[in-house]
């Protein structure tokens, strides 16, 4: 009696080097196993857990990098280190900038968003370092008075700034007077992403943090720090930082919006490209978010190993709000399960692990790892002035 010839496993390659990437990859492992044979192209060798960037400056929090190429080698995969510019659907293949170009059965693209600065006269978190001890110290001395934290209209995802507000006013453990923090938000209510349970939460403690919340405001930002909220008189201050403005990547091949955004199905399918995904920061989704990105890396995960009958039910797109803020004391947990809940919030953690990043498979795989050290409360004694925060520009003098 014969026996069926084995199947080859589909050549699947996962293209980025974030989160969604990362759960993207752990996620295929563990739900086809054996039947596909993985690849992941990003242009960097190591993953960075970048929801740490707020915490790093006020040594709130920390985590090691991961090679990616030993992480592949675990999962019995390939990491080749290129930069993706273009995918041929109908030669199947992704061409990197170098020229060479990779093969694939089933696409996986997870490339994230690209952060711009949304105001010319401010300093904008996102990419590159800088020295926020220099305001810490600014303000501790006198020399800068005020400061003003900014949400732009459009962003979906304020979180780190909050975070960076509330860890800024408790750093100042001894604010002089006349030292005001302001946040200005085009929220109607803070973090309402999160909806009213959490918005009441985070209310207080800005309000305990002596912060002035400026709500429902779509600023514009000038020189010499001022900052029109459309109300008079403007608000000036002596420092502006704001959060970035989010582009798609507009890779060559790949449909997108007016704003480079892919438009993708619940489980990530590109329409009109033959077994290719888009999931995370890169698609249409509206809140651009690490854990909502996990879970659309899941769902894409789950479609390919059903299509290849490793699953005998397709799971939906379950996608769950959870965040992690850091206030400079005993951090909150914040989450919300769809557009109808009120939302939870606690101090102790709504999941687990307690991660920054509450993805289904990276969040135990950095746990059972050591990788990240974010205790619940803020360990005893101010941090130093020292201190360096993550910008893309600063604000010209």
């Amino acid at each position: 009696m014969s026996s069926a010839a084995p199947v080859p496993p589909i050549r699947v390659v996962v293209v980025g080097g974030g989160v969604a990437a990362l759960e993207a990859v752990l996620a295929l492992r563990a739900l086809a196993a054996d039947a596909v044979d993985l690849t992941l192209v990003a242009p960097e060798p190591v993953f960075e857990l970048r929801a740490l960037q707020t915490a790093a400056p006020f040594a709130r929090g920390s985590a090691d990098g991961i090679a990616l190429r030993e992480l592949l080698g675990e999962l019995d995969g390939t990491f080749v280190r290129a930069a993706v510019v273009a995918v041929d659907a109908d030669r199947r293949r992704v061409r990197c900038a170098d020229g060479l170009e990779v093969p694939y059965d089933t696409l996986v693209l997870a490339l994230g968003a690209t952060a711009v600065p949304a105001f010319c006269a401010a300093t904008t978190l996102g990419a590159g370092r800088r020295l926020l001890g220099e305001l810490v110290a600014d303000l501790h001395a006198g020399r800068a008075r005020s400061v003003a934290f900014v949400v732009p209209r459009g962003a979906t995802w304020p979180l780190p700034l909050y975070e960076l507000a509330l860890m800024t006013a408790e750093a100042l453990t001894v604010r002089r007077p006349g030292t005001q923090l302001h946040l200005v938000t085009p929220e109607l209510q803070p973090l309402s992403v999160f909806g009213p349970q959490g918005s009441v939460v985070v209310a207080e403690l800005l309000r305990d943090a002596g912060i002035t919340v400026h709500r429902g405001v779509a600023a514009e930002v000038r020189a010499g720090g001022i900052v029109d909220t459309g109300f008079d008189p403007v608000l000036r201050v002596d420092r502006v930082l704001a959060l970035p403005a989010l582009e798609g990547p507009r890779l060559d091949g790949v449909p997108a919006t007016a704003q480079g955004f892919v438009p993708v199905s619940d489980h990530g399918v590109v329409d009109g490209l033959d077994g290719v995904y888009a999931v995370g920061d890169m698609t249409d989704r509206p809140v651009k978010q690490g854990g909502l990105a996990c879970q659309q890396a899941e769902a894409a995960a789950a479609h390919i190993a059903w299509e290849l009958g490793r699953l005998d039910v397709l799971p939906p797109l379950r996608q769950v709000l959870r965040g992690r803020l850091l206030t400079g004391r005993r951090d909150r947990f914040l989450e919300r399960q769809g557009p109808r809940d009120v939302g939870s919030v606690g101090a102790e953690p709504l999941w687990w692990p307690p991660s920054k990043v509450a993805g289904r498979h990276l969040a135990p795989y950095l746990e059972g790892r050591g990788l990240v050290r974010l205790p619940l409360q803020a360990g005893p004694g101010a941090p130093g002035l020292d201190l360096e925060i993550p910008v893309l520009a600063p604000a010209p003098t």
